[in-house]
């Protein structure tokens, strides 16, 4: 490919293009960046690149291969490969790892380092925090991210790597220092073509690290012997299993947190060479369930591998908070109400975990369907549920769609709900079914009682959930 050496900047965006620049087209899933090629040389386009033979009066155009690769290879070289002038550390999974990349950073934030983080909630970019907008943003905004990250001064960077990231080579060209692997279940099928296709395109994030990083993974995952096969870094594990390096006992819940002890069960080497004596040494977290375990496990595991020590682990744990929609308690009163963002067949066994280990009189759950993603989902999704519901011994259990508030990525078709009610009743359970969501709260809040437990799940359409009961709670009072 040839590279123009003389480029200011790069975008894939062309209403972002500024004199000086390489646009590169990329034919999207919705919308085709060649149609914008005239726009981007308008606005001062340097040059082009394309996967299509296109020719052009004014400057130069190139054929590549994958524009997408194109744009990471040239935001590597346009913001100066930024990613090797800071601790970078990956995230993959298909659950944790929003929680996992937030423990991180606070774990070094607390103790002075100038943190990073990039992910699904917020791009923290040292003293600068902002909302995000994706999981992992196209390769040009990353590496710019990086680079402003390195002009502020970052010591310590976490970021979550979503398959799409991975496939459509967001990441392609970082330097990572550390790489977690959280776990594998299914999700973004709509992506990709098979469940293979998806975990060997998370593999892919390990075969790119170096030998000279960290790999650390959740021994306990079904697919850890598939992740952890023939990749260059060095290995480091963790989990709740006796073969794991670092590992978890005496862990006890209650409805406010957990209480664990870490054990390094061998001694293992730091990012820098240093050693790691077998030691143990116990966590309080202020998160619920036995999966924010295994994210706060792999995050002290980052602390230790970069010489954080026992004490300064556990402080930095213990100040961590919960947030938004992830086993949330937005109402603990007379009875709780939990809130959590379940979307695939892993995030709804956590929940139901968990919820094993409290105490409750009487369990409600009121589920939203996962609109736009398909049967393949939803059918997991009401498998899993029902599967658990017996042994939860669930007083009533509400299907929702949540029309009015679901958005138009989010709408459930016919069909999803169709296929949702028929394994609910191939598996004969009962439920109530609400087209909308104020409906059911106001039927389940004339149930509960003292001592009973309501949790809400689903994805975004459910976001606007926690708000809208608590204030007919408060209309009540």
């Amino acid at each position: 490919m040839k590279m123009f050496n003389n480029i200011s900047g790069v975008t894939c965006d062309s209403r972002e293009v500024e004199p000086g620049d390489a646009f590169v087209a990329i034919e999207g899933f919705e919308d085709d960046g060649n149609k914008y090629i005239d726009d981007a040389v308008s606005q001062g386009a340097e040059v082009v690149y394309t996967e299509q033979d296109i020719n052009h009066r004014e400057i130069p155009i190139v054929r590549v291969d994958n524009a997408r690769k194109t744009l990471a290879q040239l935001a590597n070289q346009v913001y100066d490969s930024p990613s090797e002038k800071l601790e970078l550390i990956g995230v993959t999974g298909t659950n944790g790892k929003t929680t996992t990349t937030h423990l991180i950073e606070k774990l070094f934030n607390v103790h002075d380092f100038t943190t990073g983080l990039l992910g699904t909630v917020k791009t923290k970019l040292g003293s600068r925090t902002k909302e995000a907008t994706l999981t992992t943003p196209g390769a040009d905004r990353i590496n710019d991210y990086l680079n402003r990250m390195v002009s502020n001064e970052v010591d310590i960077a976490a970021m979550e790597i979503s398959s799409h990231g991975i496939k459509l080579h967001r990441v392609e060209g970082l330097e990572f220092d550390v790489v977690i692997h959280t776990n594998i279940t299914r999700d973004h099928l709509d992506l990709h073509d098979s469940f293979e296709d998806y975990l060997l395109t998370k593999k892919e994030l390990f075969k790119q690290a170096s030998e000279e990083s960290i790999a650390l993974i959740n021994i306990d995952d079904n697919y850890a012997g598939r992740i952890m096969s023939g990749i260059s870094p060095r290995i480091v594990t963790y989990g709740f299993s006796n073969e794991a390096d670092i590992r978890v006992n005496k862990a006890n819940y209650n409805a406010t947190g957990s209480r664990f002890e870490i054990e390094i069960q061998r001694s293992i080497r730091g990012i820098d060479g240093n050693l790691i004596s077998p030691q143990q040494f116990e966590i309080e977290l202020n998160l619920l369930g036995k999966h924010n375990i295994y994210n706060a496990l792999a995050a002290a595991t980052v602390g230790l591998v970069y010489g954080l020590g026992a004490e300064e682990i556990k402080f930095g744990l213990r100040e961590f908070s919960p947030f938004f929609r992830r086993l949330e308690v937005i109402y603990n009163d007379e009875f709780t109400i939990i809130d959590d963002c379940a979307h695939n067949p892993g995030n709804y066994r956590a929940v139901f975990e968990t919820i094993k280990e409290l105490d409750y009189d009487e369990l409600y759950i009121i589920n939203a369907i996962r609109g736009n993603r398909g049967l393949a989902v939803n059918r997991e999704n009401a498998e899993t549920i029902a599967k658990y519901i017996p042994d939860l011994n669930v007083t009533e259990l509400y299907i929702t769609s949540c029309n009015k508030l679901a958005n138009r990525y989010d709408i459930v078709s016919d069909e999803e709900r169709e296929m949702f009610f028929s394994v609910l009743y191939d598996y004969g359970l009962k439920f109530e079914y609400y087209d909308c969501l104020s409906p059911c709260f106001d039927t389940v809040l004339k149930k509960i009682e003292n001592n009973d437990l309501l949790v809400l799940l689903g994805a975004h359409a459910m976001d606007q959930a926690a708000d809208l009961i608590l204030e007919l709670i408060n209309n009540d009072d």
